[in-house]
């Protein structure tokens, strides 16, 4: 039974707000995946390896033991999202092996602007001359931030194109998953991507030369870690992207690089200087202004 009126309307808002607190929750708990990784010393696609399948293992013993199934229909519903999902986290693992945090973060502040672009052909988004404007914007406050302190080095370049490419394969993931959301449960959704970006990680750790032997005593714990916190992100925002446009989730995803650039600051001594604190005000902004634009209410059954 479907309501209408102003209590559909006060529902659909509702839902709506917690929605919204949940992107903002799975934001702030994605900026601490790069300090996790770089306190931890094994490579990047071994971590990749290890938070994958133990993520895995723990979403299937908590969805059998809620008395729900993985069927085939929910594995071929996930298998595109396992890949972009398992190409999104090897590469942004291996990025902040060679560059800073807040640069690899940063760089991921441009993801609304790719967002709103495929969403206009997949969800019937429009994009208007102001909106090419704000997006251009953006872009130039992200470059800003990513070269304010000079050219980089060899490595620190290297870090920069993976983490250019982790933002590439995490827009596709997102725009598959806020797809795949539509006839799938977030807890059935997540254990199944999980599960097939696991799957689609094993040939590629094998075949790198990173041995997986190459974990010490402590890196369990940061494996743990990453596989909870930033765990625990992709599963509230799968759940959120049944009650939030994706243009307005993906800027709120944007409070991850703010967060990873204090926590960086904390714990790993990476700051900001004044030229990137300028870039990250002047991208953040712009992306805010488009997805703003952009935002319609949503009418939701009760």
């Amino acid at each position: 039974m479907r309501a209408s009126g102003p209590l559909a309307r006060l529902a659909g808002s509702g839902r709506e707000r917690i929605g919204l607190g949940a992107s903002a929750f799975a934001a702030v708990c994605w900026g601490f995946s790069g300090i996790f990784v770089v306190l931890a010393s094994a490579p990047g696609l071994v971590l990749t390896f290890y938070r994958l399948w133990m993520a895995a293992a723990l979403l299937v013993i908590v969805l059998y033991a809620s008395g729900r199934r993985l069927t085939w229909s929910l594995v071929r519903a996930t298998w595109l999202g396992g890949v972009f999902l398992a190409g999104d986290m090897a590469m942004f693992y291996s990025a902040v092996k060679f560059t800073s945090v807040v640069d690899a973060t940063v760089i991921s502040a441009v993801q609304p602007a790719l967002i709103l672009i495929a969403a206009r052909r997949m969800f019937g988004e429009r994009m208007g001359r102001w909106d090419v404007i704000w997006i251009l914007l953006a872009m130039v406050g992200v470059a800003v931030a990513v070269v304010g302190p000079g050219v980089a080095s060899h490595h620190e370049l290297l870090g920069d194109l993976l983490a250019v490419g982790s933002l590439i394969f995490w827009s596709a993931y997102w725009l598959v998953s806020k797809r795949a959301r539509e006839l799938h449960g977030a807890m059935e959704y997540t254990t199944g991507v999980t599960m097939l970006a696991a799957v689609t990680m094993t040939p590629i750790v094998l075949l790198s030369g990173q041995s997986l032997g190459r974990v010490q005593a402590g890196d369990w714990w940061w494996i743990l870690l990453l596989t909870i916190v930033p765990g625990g992100g992709h599963l509230t925002m799968n759940w959120a992207h049944r009650y939030v446009d994706a243009s307005i989730s993906s800027v709120i995803g944007c409070l991850s690089p703010l967060v990873a650039a204090g926590a960086a600051m904390v714990f790993l001594g990476q700051p900001l200087t004044a030229v990137q604190v300028v870039g990250v005000v002047v991208g953040l902004a712009a992306i805010s202004v488009v997805a703003a634009r952009h935002r319609e209410p949503v009418d939701f059954p009760l």
